[in-house]
């Protein structure tokens, strides 16, 4: 039996005892370690329990009817087992040995993990798995549990359906939810063949932003994104992952952020410190911790308007915008449509904005220029002013010329 599961599971492993009770057969469990051609690097079942069908050993078949686990955790990478050859070289013919024949299998807590600890780190947990055989392929159905990945929030698992044809498996149907309302739906499939690669699509249906975004962002941002993204990359190599998509932010609402904070000091507007959002999206790549948003879209009709482009790497923002509001919020700022906002399109005055630094700690540049600008039309406007007087006051002492 070891030898018929090890070949089964590409890997070398070993049944703790086995004990007897009429046509059942139970263990306490089954370790292994993937071969090179296995998707896993490791694997331990718990409290296994079989129920055979015994006419099958006539035929030269172990025929499990039910197969049952209390628990199973496997590690996915490239499996390291050394021995694997040796155990495929004693091997008898494939016409001599007997065959496994496994009906279905139960799974009742289900354990995925991958990735480097503390970077890449994900797991799937706790997952309720039933494993049913399909001609040369497995049909595989699982509901409960949790995902978690380095970097986000949990998501709970509400539904999956797999298929599995070694070396594909094929992401038919699995969705996870954040809330009550918001799900991430997956599918595509994972090719465990060398290079092992990945190739999925997820779409993002209604899921709360606030998780997603720096703790110190989360008061200021606020909506439920819905859009989709494509994941690919090697298994084998998490730095080659690639997120790619788009994205949108439906009853977006922005506040309290520092630049706009100015902009309503100086433009006396306060409707800059809060505002509901009417559209606000971005295409977005993420790939070995950098985040690259291009695209960018936020706007609130009739008050401001913000396109641009940033890249994010290990927390540090450097950005590059514009910055559009109306000419009737500018009225109480002087030297801002004739020095900053001097650019007019679709209904706006624009001007340029940088934004860099740690996300905590962000520093714009637009601010400065509002501010100078204000002052330097001040001084010219206190200059002319007094250059007039001066005049008006020499036309008075001195005599006109002959």
């Amino acid at each position: 039996m070891n030898q018929k599961t090890s070949g089964f599971l590409k890997a070398d492993g070993e049944y703790m005892p086995f004990h007897w009770e009429g046509f059942s057969v139970y263990s306490d469990g089954f370790a292994a370690r993937g071969r090179a051609s296995s998707p896993f690097s490791e694997l331990r079942a718990d409290q296994i329990r079989a129920e055979l069908y015994l006419r099958g050993v006539f035929h030269r078949a172990w025929q499990i009817d039910n197969l049952e686990l209390q628990r199973l955790q496997v590690t996915l990478g490239r499996g390291t087992s050394a021995t694997g050859l040796a155990v495929e070289s004693e091997r008898p013919a494939p016409d001599k040995a007997a065959t496994l024949d496994l009906r279905k299998a139960v799974i009742q807590d289900a354990n995925l993990n991958w990735g480097e600890a503390g970077k890449s780190a994900g797991s799937l947990q706790k997952v309720r798995v039933s494993v049913v055989p399909e001609g040369n392929a497995w049909l595989i159905n699982g509901s409960g549990g949790k995902l978690r990945q380095t970097g986000l929030p949990d998501l709970a698992t509400g539904h999956l359906k797999l298929r599995y044809q070694h070396p594909q498996l094929f992401v038919t149907d699995v969705q996870f939810k954040l809330d009550e309302t918001g799900t991430v739906d997956l599918s595509g499939e994972l090719n465990f063949d060398k290079p092992s690669r990945l190739d999925l699509l997820a779409k993002f249906n209604n899921i709360t932003v606030t998780p997603f975004l720096p703790e110190d962002w989360r008061a200021r941002l606020h909506g439920n994104l819905v859009g989709s993204a494509k994941v690919t990359g090697l298994l084998d190599t998490p730095e080659s992952i690639m997120v790619k998509g788009s994205l949108s932010l439906v009853s977006g609402r922005l506040e309290a952020l520092p630049v706009l904070e100015r902009i309503a000091v100086f433009t006396r507007t306060d409707q800059f410190r809060q505002f509901a959002l009417q559209r606000a999206s971005a295409d977005f790549s993420w790939v070995n911790s950098t985040l690259n948003v291009t695209q960018l879209i936020l706007e609130s009709e009739g008050l401001i308007r913000i396109e641009g482009n940033f890249l994010m790497e290990q927390r540090v923002l450097d950005g590059q915008f514009q910055v559009g509001v109306t000419a009737a919020s500018l009225r109480w700022l002087p030297g801002s449509k004739s020095k900053v906002f001097t650019t007019e399109r679709g209904g706006y005055l624009w001007a340029p904005m940088r934004v860099t630094g740690p996300v905590d700690r962000l520093r714009e540049d637009l601010s400065p220029r509002l501010a100078a600008a204000a002052e330097s039309e001040v001084i010219e406007g206190v200059k002319g002013a007094v250059e007039k007087g001066a005049k008006e006051l020499l036309d008075l002492l001195l005599p006109p010329a002959p």
